[in-house]
């Protein structure tokens, strides 16, 4: 076994106090050593080693696998087609709107399975055996099963606990020796939750807290409980000699927060670079040992004193030296990737792809170059160094530079059931329809050197088919059925079925990309007060009655909407017009309320990561101590530029704990540029929030029933520590509570009957649905943050992943029951706030009591009425409200102006603008 030395020290420190080489000093008594030995009778040179024959036949066949590379054996689909068992079932799926790999569609198709393998793709198939089964799917969409790049499902299990996290062996700076298959748990739910999703095949890679964190693994999302089953052989019925492996890498900010207090680091760039080239050194002296070794065998052996050398701790980079390798990498900004392909150059390997890479729009041209493909994501970006300039248009200019292009989830740090989403926010900020199928479909398929069996729909190919109940890039598509290998993992109930005939999607084209205007400031202009807007087809500011128009006027004077489509609206625009006030039009306007959101530190923090960006952090201990998130506000950054462009004129934000006591609430105008403009701050004290379960346990309050009792005590003691206890429970303000647990919620509900006075507001309420018909009597709301069912902690484990796996979600039932809701967000990042209209409308596309209209009325009220009606905020639809052009309930609209505080505060904003901090 080849020795494996340990890495130098980044500092020096270890061998400062030793020599290179020996000194003279010690050269001349070695010597006189050494002589004196050899000159004693008895003692001499120990004789070389003799390898056996199977030691020397061992190294050789390793010396020939060296001159072998895997390949991708195209040849395979004919050659298991020219195999097949015909005696097995056949299966055919009739009538098919097509989507296949390249993002192309073909109408009326039958695709007809036979075992595990596709063996028919055309139209109306003859010939069909009598026991056939054939389903008519009546036109639907059917594309091959996704495949996800990026995921770290089964090694960061759902629920997440500390003894199931198996991603990354994060105390190394690099592991290369690792791999994901030694951590997969098969009996993961969250591996059928995602297949729920329309995913069928997952790269699973270790984690980003190191530099080089091992092996990844290719899996098929198949129902079994043996991990041999689940991971893919590429070799598999084909002639290429090796398989595909997966090298997983990284660089940035993650080592540099998982080592920063780590003795040798690294906690710079350069200490980065320098262990990755250490890691590299070492292989490389491998590789030339190992080369030197088959030079000398195939010579006939001569001086050969030892086996063929090995090593488990840097074999993997050696292969990835050899080309047999490809290497996935970690990265957000340009100078880290520099950084990595001078690395590559220098120790000559590929770098296969770049992962998340949300800055690739600034080195377009070395991509290319290269021939390095992307794995990332459509809408990730802003809330940390790595990515603050990050683009929602990077997707259409790396495409535009002809780079290949796979969407990724990195589940679950995006929940990996709603990948199809990746692809739809691409397709909204203008990622050509077919490129953003095919970066779900071939484009992962060939980075995998796997598309010559999954990622088409082919004669041939692995039998792995979604059939979806409206266009995939479509706002809220839900998979009907996913097949893998041509079994049913995930199929729709009856009723599911039947519904997505009624949704009016089912055979839907593609939804619009969203298209950006130039602005004309002669007709639109901040601080204006006066506009009249032609061409609305819908309003939904009257008491949120929705008002369907067609091509109507909309006059809005000194700052207020004075009229939307009534009969006399028109003579009022026209006196407007005869005023010289301008006229803005518009190909389907939408006049919607501002959006109102509670998130986790918009305002309170812009780079997560960074303190001193941050207002702060409290330990939630202090009771005495109830402070106002108004007095902590920062107006004018990045993120809160984003989101008011956006379209979110409101948000309420609480003071930023790690532990059971945050402090009072605050809403606030997010496009405000600093805290004296007018409506800076729209109500100081909104409510008083706590945290009560795992998030809320500190020293002082370690349990959740600690957390529990001190609530109890705060609100009835007569001598509570500060007057905001007495003013929650004489129900003048608020109590926000975050949890989603529903034994918390069970325990809140009591504390609600003990006091009817109390105004409880549960934020996040992910099994907030145990408890629907309770909390409505009670009158609590349900702030749902986020509304989706992602099963990432124990406290959530039991929320409802939704359709296909369940008819209903959790909102489904708890507005049955009468719950008032609104739509939140308690992540870190605060990623989703952006886009709580889309999440709306997705929550309410299964409401199929409802009509169209009366769905989207929800959805709106979801996000504005309701929010105000929770939070005590006043109801100003006529002076707060923005304009779309295109129905902002679906992708591809565009917001045309916003209007708050008595002015036109934004006309045509992008959604990004060249910020410079």
């Amino acid at each position: 076994m080849e020795k494996v030395w340990p890495l130098p020290h980044l500092d020096g420190q270890g061998a400062r106090n030793k020599r290179v080489g020996p000194s003279w000093k010690s050269v001349v008594p070695a010597a006189v050593l050494a002589g004196l030995l050899f000159a004693w009778p008895g003692i001499r040179q120990a004789p070389k080693l003799t390898l056996t024959a199977a030691e020397i036949s061992d190294g050789l066949r390793q010396c020939a696998k060296n001159q072998q590379h895997p390949f991708v054996d195209y040849s395979l689909a004919s050659a298991r087609l020219s195999t097949q068992d015909h005696k097995t079932p056949v299966k055919i799926f009739r009538n098919a709107t097509l989507i296949n790999g390249d993002g192309y569609i073909h109408h009326e198709v039958d695709i007809e399975i036979q075992g595990d393998i596709i063996t028919y793709v055309g139209k109306q198939r003859t010939g069909i055996p009598e026991e056939a089964v054939i389903v008519d799917i009546a036109g639907r969409y059917l594309s091959p099963g996704l495949i996800d790049m990026h995921s770290h499902v089964g090694v960061r299990q759902e629920p997440q606990i500390l003894m199931n996290a198996d991603v990354t062996e994060s105390t190394l700076r690099v592991a290369p020796w690792a791999r994901a298959i030694d951590g997969f748990k098969p009996s993961d739910e969250g591996i059928k939750v995602v297949a729920s999703g329309g995913t069928t095949t997952s790269l699973i890679l270790t984690g980003a807290s190191n530099l080089i964190s091992g092996e990844g693994m290719v899996v098929k999302h198949r129902d079994t409980n043996s991990v041999w089953e689940m991971e893919i052989d590429s070799t598999s019925n084909g002639r290429s000699p090796k398989r595909q492996r997966f090298l997983k890498m990284a660089c940035g900010e993650n080592i540099k927060q998982n080592f920063q207090n780590i003795p040798g680091g690294p906690i710079s760039r350069q200490g980065e670079s320098g262990y990755v080239r250490f890691a590299f050194e070492e292989a490389k002296m491998l590789l030339h040992r190992q080369d030197a070794w088959c030079q000398r065998a195939s010579a006939g052996g001569a001086g050969l004193d030892a086996p063929y050398p090995t090593s488990i701790h840097w074999q993997t980079l050696v292969d990835v030296m050899r080309g047999d390798v490809s290497v996935h990498l970690h990265c957000y900004q340009t100078q880290d990737v520099f950084a990595q392909y001078d690395h590559a150059d220098e120790f000559s390997y590929n770098i296969t792809a770049l992962h998340h890479i949300t800055q690739a729009h600034e080195m377009l041209d070395e991509i290319k170059k290269r021939g390095t493909m992307l794995a990332t994501f459509s809408d990730e970006g802003g809330f940390k160094n790595e990515n603050y300039h990050s683009s929602w248009y990077m997707l259409k200019q790396a495409a535009a530079a002809g780079i290949p292009i796979a969407l990724t989830t990195d589940h679950p740090a995006k929940h990996g059931q709603f990948f199809a989403q990746e692809a739809q926010i691409g397709h909204h900020f203008q990622f050509e329809e077919k490129l953003a199928m095919a970066s779900m479909l071939s484009v992962p398929a060939k980075a995998l050197g796997l598309d010559n069996k999954i990622g088409w729909i082919r004669p041939g190919y692995d039998a792995d088919l979604v059939v979806w109940d409206s266009h995939p890039l479509a706002l809220g598509a839900t998979p009907l059925q996913v097949m893998v290998d041509g079994q049913t993992l995930v199929n729709a109930s009856e009723k599911l079925w039947e519904q997505s005939t009624k949704r009016g999607q089912v055979f839907a084209p593609a939804p619009p990309s969203r298209s950006q205007k130039v602005n004309d400031e002669k007709i639109c202009s901040p601080g204006q007060k006066d506009i009249v807007i032609r061409g609305i087809s819908k309003s939904y500011i009257n008491g949120l009655q929705t008002s369907v128009l067609s091509d109507a006027t909309a006059v809005v004077r000194n700052g207020v909407l004075q009229c939307v489509g009534n009969p006399s609206c028109e003579a009022v625009a026209t006196e407007a017009v005869g005023q010289g006030i301008p006229e803005l039009h518009l190909n389907g306007g939408y006049i919607l309320p501002g959006i109102v959101s509670a998130t986790r530190s918009h305002g309170l923090s812009e780079l997560v990561g960074e303190e001193s960006t941050r207002d702060g952090q409290l330990s939630g201990t202090d009771l005495s101590r109830v402070i106002s998130a108004a007095d902590g506000l920062q107006f004018g950054d990045r993120r809160l530029t984003i989101t008011h462009r956006r379209g979110l004129t409101t948000l309420i934000t609480a003071p930023i704990s790690s532990g059971f006591l945050h402090g009072l609430s605050t809403a606030f105008r997010p496009g405000a540029p600093h805290g004296l403009a007018p409506g800076a701050v729209i109500k100081r004290d909104v409510s008083l929030f706590l945290s009560i379960g795992h998030e809320g346990k500190t020293t002082a309050f370690p349990s959740t029933s600690a957390q529990i009792n001190e609530l109890r005590t705060l609100l009835t003691s007569p001598s509570a520590p500060h007057p905001a206890y007495a003013r929650a429970a004489n129900g003048s303000l608020p109590i926000t509570v975050r949890t989603d647990n529903k034994d918390v919620i069970a325990k809140l509900i009591s504390l609600k009957q003990d006091i009817p006075a109390l105004n409880i507001i549960i934020h996040g309420g992910g099994e907030a649905h145990f408890f629907a018909h309770e909390l409505a009597a009670a009158d609590i709301a349900v702030v749902l943050a986020p509304f989706r069912c992602s099963r990432l902690t124990w406290e959530v484990r039991n929320c409802l992943p939704g359709p296909p796996l369940n008819d209903v979600t959790g909102p489904d039932i708890l507005l049955d029951a009468g719950v008032k809701l609104g739509i939140g967000i308690w992540d870190h990042r605060d990623r989703w706030v952006t886009n709580a209209l889309w999440e709306a409308s997705w929550l309410t596309r299964g409401r199929l009591d409802l009509s169209a209209e009366g769905r989207g009325e929800l959805a709106v009220q979801l996000v504005t009425k309701n929010m105000r009606e929770i939070y005590g905020l006043e109801v100003r639809d006529d002076r707060e409200f923005v304009v779309y052009e295109g129905n902002p309930l679906e992708y591809g609209s565009s917001i045309a102006l916003m209007v708050e505080e008595g002015e036109v505060q934004r006309c045509w904003p992008d959604v990004e603008e060249k910020y410079v901090y």
